[in-house]
């Protein structure tokens, strides 16, 4: 024998508050949630769960529950559980016409469920409450793909960590992070959303700080004369958290590249390398000439001479240049071929 266990209203209601509270959903939208919550136990106590049935939940101001059976006004009917034809239909509904939906008060005297249906019920609502919050996830960071969203540190698991933005928990992974750089809990940091994607199993979004993209972001953000395409980015290269190369270019001669990112006064490049952590960032000026190119991409070393051959570049610095051409972990040798797409030798 099944225990029962009658709905009332003190009880409905203390189901929304706990949902508003825990969710933070309006309330017409949990009062949909408990419907469903009926609709699930109902068909489990009261129905043939094998069977398909439609129905419909009222619940008025003073927590009176109706449930009613849903049926399709057809000329021929193909499934007796969800259609009834015009003839039967006019015993519920006097003017009653094809392609009408009648609705037929199936509500007990005393409406009362299992512990089974209920707990049956409440797994139901428990999926359903996930994927709303998935779809509001969602829709809450699909506009902002491509910006940099400002987050706090909440803590570091394993080689991930987690953060907060915009009161939302989301996680930086390792190949977005920064290298070797230690996230301390509450501190502030920036993250470029790249991709939000959707999945059967949940939301996923692809944050960095570590990619060439991060970089580029901040700069449109920073350097209006980029956004109205007065200068370009022709290539970006980066060793994040040590030192990042922007190669940039113009059509208008009377524009200076490289001083248009680097602002009067050093105002924007400040603000950029605030944002940055303070991360080292070259600008150098796109030329066709490749040895001008290589050269002006192994700054801040002066470069004596320059052999090529084919994509390899023989590079002739003074002794005390030879540090900064090579730099800490070779950074700037490496960044320079990459940016200039020659193999860089130095003597």
């Amino acid at each position: 024998m099944h225990i029962k266990m009658k709905l009332d209203w003190k009880t409905i209601q203390a189901a929304i508050y706990q949902l508003i509270e825990e969710y933070k959903f309006d309330p017409h939208q949990i009062l949909d949630i408990v419907k469903m919550w009926v609709k699930t136990a109902f068909k489990k106590d009261y129905l043939d769960a094998e069977k398909k049935v439609s129905l419909e939940v009222n619940i008025d101001k003073d927590g009176n529950i109706k449930v009613y059976r849903e049926y399709n006004v057809v000329e021929t009917v193909e499934d007796e559980n969800i259609e009834m034809t015009v003839k039967d239909g006019k015993k519920h509904m006097s003017d009653v016409k094809v392609w009408d939906t009648i609705l037929i008060d199936i509500t007990p005297s005393e409406l009362e469920f299992s512990r089974i249906a209920v707990q049956a019920a409440a797994q139901t609502i428990k999926q359903n409450l996930k994927k709303i919050e998935r779809e509001r996830f969602f829709e809450k960071f699909q506009n902002k793909q491509w910006e940099i969203l400002k987050a706090k540190v909440l803590k570091v698991i394993q080689d991930n960590v987690v953060l907060d933005v915009e009161w939302t928990t989301v996680i930086l992974a390792p190949e977005g992070q920064i290298p070797n750089r230690v996230y301390n809990p509450w501190e502030e940091v920036y993250v470029l959303l790249r991709q939000i994607s959707k999945w059967v199993w949940g939301i996923v979004l692809d944050i960095s700080q570590s990619s060439p993209d991060f970089v580029e972001v901040i700069l449109r953000n920073y350097v209006p004369e980029l956004r109205e395409w007065k200068v370009k980015i022709t290539k970006i290269v980066r060793v994040a958290w040590k030192r990042t190369k922007v190669l940039v270019s113009t059509d208008d001669e009377r524009v200076d590249p490289v001083g248009t990112f680097v602002g009067q006064h050093w105002d924007r490049i400040s603000s950029i390398l605030s944002t940055l952590d303070w991360e080292k960032i070259d600008f150098i000026e796109y030329h066709q000439d490749p040895a001008i190119l290589i050269s002006s991409c192994l700054k801040p070393a002066r470069i004596i001479s320059i052999d090529i051959k084919g994509k390899k570049a023989i590079v002739e610095v003074a002794d005390d240049q030879k540090a900064l051409a090579i730099w800490k972990w070779a950074v700037n040798i490496k960044l320079a071929s990459q940016l200039s797409g020659y193999t860089i030798e130095i003597q």
